[in-house]
């Protein structure tokens, strides 16, 4: 009975859902096309407030002429030639999108279609195994770094890392044998929101949440110290509890969040507190990489790798501490309950080598880009006895819980992590040394049988070379599943692999860089193909990627021949010529030929070089890679930059230029928009018409969204998007530049980071249409030419939210995003880039009410 009723109650409270929801627009005049003399009228009327737009399709159903386009019905009247009201009579003058007549109009037809809608399509990329990619990035200046492994005493092994090369970081949860579970971090949507508080969060007008950002620099989806400028990561270290994670930053202060994401509180503490650990940055104070290991009853914490310093990293000369409570050559021991540090085991302090040169030279092998701790990796097994990584003697020193020495596995040349087999007498180290300028510099993973007897390992597996990110640690972790005993090993390059322990053998039974497919890891900048709807995607570190087959889509590299890459930090494509310009780092606008298997130089002037601009200069920070404003080709294929017209070194400032194409003359002339101004822009865009759009920052919005009113980094990073009418025509669009804006878009544009250009891209379809990020809240909208509401969709979820595709672990009621960054339309299509959940999306656009008729 209960039930019954309770499913009554459902069905009558679903019915009154769909009673409050209004009535879908319909045509109330069928669309006719009628041709009289030269021209055709298209009429037709709608039955309410509703977005239309107008084409002209050929024999082939492809659209001809975009017509019109705009809401009607609303308090602003839509763009011209619709007027204001239901009903509309448009004219069409036998011309296509670029003025050129249509040889037989006869053969056309004409398609309104009425309420545009978004419905997800497809999802490429978020790859859960991706932490990093050998075919894009940059060396010793991407940020590409793993900072935890940690295995539960559950079976679920958890792996922290950058996911690109200037972040964001990724918490990720797997099974014993590398299976994916789920994404702990960026949080998951559609928990209370009392669960995720700590993190940072908006509440939006729906009562769903969206992450706060700390800077925009880093993408960090949190206000906590799990992320920094400059790509700054937190490291995972051990805790006792199966359902809590411990992160900790470079000035030692931890925070402990939950398995499944949750932070209801943000309460950082130490992780000593007495004597605290020098130094406040991670750099000046103490040096050195944290180790540690939790005991057996879960009370204490074992640390090592560390050694007090007066110096800074990187920055000669280097200094060693060899007296001191912090000095090097030590094990700590840590209460966990009071945070209270006191020495477990240490080297003699006059045999501890403290001059910076003899350490290079020595086994600890130091350097100023590596600085290695006499002690590196330091394990606790189920007995509690204690393994400790000595670099500078070449061993392992294995000592009981109350420090004494019970025995040394000699000739152990650099070892970095440790870890014991949880129920035998197998031992894991991994060795490491070097950084990028060595040679010859490798990691390798080490097994020895017993650790009790053995004095040299039963196998030696070489990991991968140590060049440009040797100033990471390893990590190591060891967990069982019904009975095995795998053996986990991290590091940047790898990023994870996983083994089985055979007794005799390590079996390799998941390498994550094999297991994820993904190589373009970064979906900063995006544009899409009219004529084909291929997606074209440029990175921070100018690598470029395409999407050209969306039934099996995947990101393939841009190449401009059988071995060379095609590089750019922006990209512009002019679809009707076939031309794909390219703005590469400080440099001058290519241009190259489409449609081939390659990208080939297309020769301009009488020099016969691709070059069609002169230098522009972009920004560029040491880990966060390139940043670019916008590039945008005309419909008369002239070209529009954001960014200093100079050569040399980088320029953070985003002015306005013109170039009018020239078949016989490079690099063509700019014409500056001084009136612009050389503001914090980002995006950049031409209609068929000719008419240009540029987005800047240019003050706080007026109206920001319910829930983030109080929120600095949203005021201080919204922009709008401005336009400007040619003064010119079709060949020489703006002959000067236009007294003011034709109109601007008083919307919620951007994030524009105050400080490095990581921009959004906005899309402009061939109707004038405006298709535009609000990054942080995160959603997409559409708007008509007049500025008038057609579409906004989105809400916040990390990868693991799918918006109703396959696998979709964590359902939203709308499509899940959480850094929509670049924004792209066809007639069919809008496609989203999310450079936090490192995808692309592509949503089918849909109507209300579509009807196509024949000319007569």
């Amino acid at each position: 009975m209960g039930r019954t009723v309770l499913a009554a109650a459902c069905l009558l409270l679903a019915a009154a859902a769909r009673a409050a929801e209004p009535p879908a627009p319909k045509f109330t005049k069928p669309p006719t096309a009628a041709k009289a003399g030269d021209k055709v009228t298209v009429t037709f009327a709608v039955s309410q407030k509703t977005d239309v737009e107008v084409a002209i399709l050929g024999a082939d159903g492809k659209v001809v002429r975009h017509l019109a386009a705009g809401v009607l019905g609303a308090e602003n009247p839509p763009p011209a030639p619709l007027k204001a009201g239901l009903a509309q009579s448009i004219e069409w003058d036998g011309r296509d999108d670029y003025g050129k007549p249509v040889a037989d109009t006869a053969i056309c037809s004409a398609r309104v279609r009425a309420g545009m809608g978004a419905k997800l399509d497809r999802i490429v990329g978020g790859d859960p195994y991706a932490y990093y990619s050998k075919e894009m990035g940059q060396g010793d200046h991407a940020a590409w770094a793993i900072t935890g492994l940690e295995a539960k005493p559950d079976g679920n092994v958890y792996v922290m890392g950058l996911v690109n090369n200037y972040g964001p970081v990724a918490i990720r949860q797997y099974d014993a044998l590398g299976n994916y579970r789920r994404t702990v971090y960026p949080p998951p949507a559609g928990k209370p929101v009392e669960d995720v508080k700590g993190w940072g969060v908006n509440v939006r007008a729906d009562g769903t949440y969206s992450p706060k950002y700390g800077q925009l620099d880093a993408l960090s989806p949190s206000t906590t110290l799990i992320f920094w400028g400059r790509a700054g990561l937190a490291s995972l270290v051990p805790a006792p509890d199966k359902d809590k994670l411990t992160l900790q930053n470079d000035s030692r202060q931890t925070m402990t969040i939950g398995t499944d994401g949750t932070l209801r509180d943000y309460r950082p503490v130490p992780a000593v507190s007495d004597p605290p650990i020098p130094g406040t940055d991670g750099q000046k104070g103490v040096l050195g990489q944290f180790f540690s290991a939790c005991s057996p009853d879960g009370k204490t914490m074992y640390v090592s790798g560390l050694f007090a310093s007066d110096s800074n990293h990187f920055r000669p000369p280097m200094s060693v501490n060899t007296t001191g409570f912090w000095r090097d050559g030590q094990v700590w021991k840590v209460d966990l309950a009071t945070r209270k540090a006191g020495l477990f085991f240490a080297l003699d302090e006059k045999a501890v080598i403290g001059d910076f040169t003899a350490r290079a030279s020595s086994p600890i092998a130091d350097d100023r880009y590596s600085p290695h701790a006499a002690f590196s990796g330091v394990a606790v097994d189920a007995d509690g006895h204690v393994f400790i990584c000595d670099r500078q003697n070449r061993r392992i020193v294995v000592l009981d819980k109350d420090a004494k020495l019970i025995r040394e596995i000699p000739n152990v040349t650099h070892p970095d992590a440790i870890a014991v087999g949880p129920k035998s007498m197998a031992l894991y180290v991994t060795t490491r040394f070097g950084n990028y300028a060595s040679k010859g510099a490798e990691m390798t993973l080490l097994r020895f049988n017993d650790w009790t007897k053995d004095d040299k390992p039963a196998s030696t597996l070489k990991q991968c070379s140590i060049n440009d990110y040797g100033h990471e640690r390893t990590f190591l972790a060891v967990c069982e599943n019904k009975g095995e005993v795998l053996v986990w090993v991290a590091y940047t390059t790898i990023p994870v692999r996983v083994y089985r322990d055979k007794g005799a053998e390590l079996e390799l039974v998941k390498d994550f860089y094999e297991a994820g497919t993904q190589r373009a890891l970064d979906m900063q900048h995006m544009t899409v193909d009219q004529k084909t709807g291929d997606a074209y995607i440029s990175d921070g570190f100018g690598f470029c990627f395409r999407i050209n087959d969306w039934k099996d889509p995947r990101f393939t590299r841009c190449m401009r021949d059988g071995k060379n890459g095609l590089g750019a930090v922006s990209l512009a494509i002019d679809a009707r010529n076939r031309y794909l310009y390219t703005h590469g780092h400080m440099g001058q606008v290519l241009r190259y030929k489409m449609d081939g298997e390659f990208f080939t130089p297309d020769p301009v002037g009488a020099g016969g070089g691709n070059a069609v601009t002169p230098h522009i200069c972009n920004d560029w920070r040491i880990r966060l890679g390139l940043g670019d404003r916008g590039l945008a080709v005309a419909p008369d294929g002239s070209l529009a930059t954001l960014g200093a017209l100079q050569q040399g070194g980088a320029n953070y400032s985003g002015p306005l230029n013109f170039f009018k194409a020239e078949k016989d003359k490079a690099p063509w002339e700019p014409l500056a928009f001084k009136g612009f101004g050389a503001p914090r822009s980002g995006g950049i865009r031409f209609d068929p018409r000719g008419n240009l759009y540029a987005g800047k920052h240019d003050g706080a919005p007026k109206d920001p969204p319910k829930g983030f009113e109080k929120d600095g980094v949203f005021m201080g990073s919204t922009g709008r998007i401005y336009k400007y009418a040619p003064t010119g025509t079709m060949g020489n669009l703006f002959p000067s530049e236009p007294a003011a804006p034709a109109k601007i878009y008083d919307v919620h544009y951007g994030a524009l980071s105050p400080v490095f250009s990581r921009t959004p891209r906005f899309g402009v379809d061939g109707y004038g249409r405006i298709y535009y990020p609000t990054t942080l809240l995160p959603q997409v909208s559409v708007i008509d030419n007049e500025g008038n509401k057609i579409l906004a969709f989105g809400t916040y979820g990390n990868r693991d939210s799918m918006g109703g595709l396959e696998d979709d672990l964590v359902p939203t009621k709308d499509v899940p995003m959480a850094w929509p960054n670049s924004v792209d339309a066809t007639d069919d299509y809008i496609y989203v880039s999310d450079i936090v959940n490192i995808r692309l999306m592509r949503l089918a656009k849909t109507f209300a009410a579509a009807e196509t008729v024949g000319i007569k």
